[in-house]
C-alpha cells in the first residue's frame, strides 16, 4: 500500500472529519499518526509538552526549536512507518497566543517534511482538524 503524501498541512478544520477518519486515511502500521489537542498547545511550552507526549520523544527532548527538528527527523528510528501525520485537534487554537511560534514551528515542520521525504521517501504532514 502507497503512504499517503499530501502537502505539509492538509486543513480538515471546516469538513466535520473526525479522529477515526483520520485514522483511516493514514492507515497503522503504514503510517504513524499522531494526535494533539491545540488547546494544550497555545504557545511553544505547550506544543512542545503535546508534541513530545505525541510522537513518544525520549525524556532527553529539550524542548527547544533544533531538539524539535532532530527528534521529528529521528522518528524513523524511534517509531518505524512508512509516515508520520501530525492530528491538530482544535486546531484554531493551536499556538494561537503566539503567531511567531507558529511560523517557527512551520519552518521546522517544513524542514522535518523535507528531510524526510528527501533522504528517506518518507512523509510527513499536518492535518488540522
Amino acid at each position: 500500500m502507497d503512504v499517503p503524501r499530501p502537502e505539509l498541512i492538509l486543513d480538515l478544520s471546516g469538513g466535520g472529519v473526525t479522529a477515526e477518519e483520520v485514522r483511516k486515511m493514514f492507515p497503522s502500521p503504514v503510517c504513524f499518526t499522531a494526535f494533539i489537542d491545540g488547546s494544550r498547545a497555545p504557545d511553544k511550552a505547550g506544543l512542545m509538552s503535546a508534541l513530545a507526549e505525541a510522537f513518544r520523544f525520549p525524556a532527553y527532548f529539550g524542548k527547544n526549536w533544533d531538539a524539535l527538528l532532530d527528534c521529528l527527523r529521528s522518528l524513523p528510528e524511534e517509531i518505524p512507518a512508512g509516515g508520520y501525520v501530525l492530528a491538530i485537534e482544535n486546531s484554531k487554537m493551536f499556538l494561537a497566543a503566539s503567531p511567531k511560534d507558529l511560523e517557527d514551528f512551520l519552518d521546522i515542520a517544513g524542514e522535518a517534511k523535507k528531510f524526510l521525504s528527501g533522504k528517506l521517501k518518507i512523509g510527513f504532514s499536518i492535518v488540522l482538524l
